[in-house]
C-alpha cells in the first residue's frame, strides 16, 4: 500500500498522521527493539523495551523504502479518470505525462509536461490503445494448463541455487544469535565483561545479523504456494485488457506496474505506445503461447534467451 493509502486507514480509525510522520516511524530502529542516539556517537544498541516489531519485518519495510521509484506519486480524486498519469512518458522529451480536465466539456486529457512539446491526447483514445495493447497480451484458455506446468518448472529450476544460498546462510544465522546468547550470558549472568566491551560486540553482531537477514530475504522465494500464484498469473492474462477497464484506480496502477515495470512510452509520430520492457513473466507465457500479439513487439531478444527486463517485485497478480 502506498502511504497516502496507510494514511486514510489511519484516520478513518480516528488516528490523524501526515507522510512524514509515517515515514519516520518506519525507519525508526526504536520500534524493533533497537535504540539510536547523538549521544551514542552513531551507535545502534539494543534496548530493554518491548519490540512493536520484529528486525525481520522492520528490515523489510526499510527495502521496500529504498526499492521505491516514481510510483508512490499521490492521486487526487479526479485522478482516478487519468490512471496513466506519470506511468506513460513522452518519447520526445523522456518526461513524464499530466492530466487535466476541460471542465465544460468534462473531458479529460494527458498532457507532456515539457512546455512546446505539444502532445496531449484525449483520455478517451490514450485508453482505448492502453486496452488495444493488453488485449494483444493473452493466452488461450486451452492452453493454461501445459503452461502452468512449464511454468512451474522453470520456476523450481530458477530458485534452486537460491534454496541452497538459504540454507548455508540460515546457519551462519543460527551460529551468530548462539555468539550473541553466549556474550549476553557473560554481561547480564556472568558479570565477565564491562559494558563497554559488550555494547561493541553487539553491535558488531548485529550489523552482522542485519546483513544475513537482507540476503535471506533475497534469498527467499516469497510465496510457498507458487504453483497457485503461477495459476493466478495464467488466469490475470487470460483478460488482461478487463481487469484493467474494470478495476479501481489502485487496481489499474498495480496492473500497469506489473506488466511493464519500467512505465510505458508514448510515441505520438505514430500514435502508439513502445513496449521496450515488460515482466519477464508475461513474456515468458506469451512465448508458450506462440501467436500472442506480443512476439511482434521486438521482444525476441528475451525469448531467445537474454531478458530485456526482469520485474523488480515478482508476478504476483493484484487482488480483484
Amino acid at each position: 500500500m502506498k502511504n497516502e493509502a496507510i494514511i486514510a486507514k489511519l484516520q478513518n480509525l480516528g488516528v490523524n498522521m501526515y507522510k512524514q510522520q509515517l515515514h519516520k516511524i518506519f525507519v525508526n530502529p526504536f520500534y524493533c527493539g533497537m535504540i539510536a542516539h547523538g549521544m551514542l556517537n552513531g551507535k545502534v544498541i539494543e534496548g530493554k523495551h518491548e519490540k512493536m516489531v520484529s528486525r525481520e519485518v522492520f528490515l523489510k519495510v526499510n527495502g521496500i523504502i529504498e526499492g521505491s521509484t516514481k510510483y508512490g506519486v499521490p492521486h487526487k480524486m479526479e485522478n482516478e479518470n487519468m490512471p496513466l498519469k506519470v506511468f506513460m512518458w513522452c518519447v520526445d522529451c523522456s518526461q513524464p505525462f499530466t492530466g487535466y480536465v476541460v471542465k465544460k466539456k468534462n473531458l479529460y486529457y494527458y498532457k507532456c509536461r515539457t512546455n512546446g512539446c505539444k502532445c496531449n491526447k484525449s483520455v478517451k483514445e490514450i485508453h482505448a490503445r492502453f486496452e488495444e495493447l493488453l488485449s494483444d497480451t493473452w493466452i488461450k484458455p486451452e492452453l493454461s494448463d501445459p503452461i502452468l506446468y512449464q511454468l512451474e518448472n522453470t520456476f523450481i529450476n530458477m530458485n534452486k541455487g537460491n534454496t541452497e544460498n538459504e540454507k548455508g546462510l540460515k546457519t551462519l544465522l543460527t551460529e551468530l544469535n548462539k555468539k550473541i546468547d553466549m556474550l549476553e550470558e557473560k554481561y547480564f549472568i556472568g558479570g565477565e565483561m564491562g559494558k563497554e566491551t559488550y555494547d561493541k560486540f553487539l553491535l558488531r553482531y548485529r550489523e552482522e545479523q542485519a546483513e544475513i537477514l537482507k540476503e535471506i530475504d533475497k534469498c527467499v522465494i516469497g510465496i510457498s504456494n507458487h504453483r497457485e500464484m503461477i495459476k493466478k498469473a495464467i488466469e490475470l492474462c487470460l483478460n488482461l485488457a478487463t481487469v484493467w477497464r474494470k478495476g479501481s484506480i489502485s487496481i489499474k496502477e498495480k496492473l500497469q506496474k506489473l506488466l511493464f515495470p519500467e512505465g510505458l512510452a508514448y510515441d505520438r509520430q505514430i500514435g502508439a505506445f513502445r513496449t521496450d520492457t515488460i515482466n519477464s513473466i508475461i513474456a515468458v507465457i506469451a512465448r508458450l503461447t506462440g501467436d500472442s500479439a506480443i512476439m511482434k513487439k521486438g521482444l525476441t531478444a528475451f525469448l531467445s534467451g537474454q531478458s530485456l527486463s526482469a520485474e523488480r517485485e515478482g508476478f504476483e497478480p493484484p487482488e480483484v
